[in-house]
């Protein structure tokens, strides 16, 4: 697998921990040093960081993702990826239906082992 296919992958295995509710699994996908910016959020670091953020939405809602990869750009062992995202969710207990949607630039890092570890989530909403 070249690292074109290695950064698809890796953007499909955090859309489908996403979807799946999986906080340990979608952490797995990211760079201990991950920086999260965030439309109407305060800049975060850190795995820590995102359990904070993202296991109460996993608790009180489904999601189901969609992305679309506009761009890849590979610059040594940090490559960049512009998206457009599309994200539904449902909230578990009241069913009320929301999401969005928007541009997505993420920055991925590549480990001692070779693998792809997202290290930037920058989002701007539609």
């Amino acid at each position: 697998m070249n690292d074109i296919e290695k950064l698809k992958a890796t953007l499909d295995e955090w859309n489908a921990a996403l979807d799946s509710g999986d906080i340990e699994r979608l952490a797995a996908t990211c760079d201990p040093d991950l920086i999260i910016c965030n439309e109407h959020s305060p800049t975060s670091i850190g795995l820590q960081a995102l359990r904070d953020k993202y296991a109460p939405r996993l608790e009180a809602l489904t999601f189901k993702s969609d992305v679309e990869i506009n761009e890849i750009k590979i610059f040594g062992d940090f490559a960049i990826m512009v998206t457009h995202f599309d994200v539904k969710t449902t909230h578990k207990e009241t069913g009320e239906q929301g999401g969005g949607a928007g541009r997505l630039v993420i920055g991925y890092r590549r480990d001692d082992n070779g693998d792809w570890k997202m290290a930037l989530d920058v989002d701007n909403n539609g």
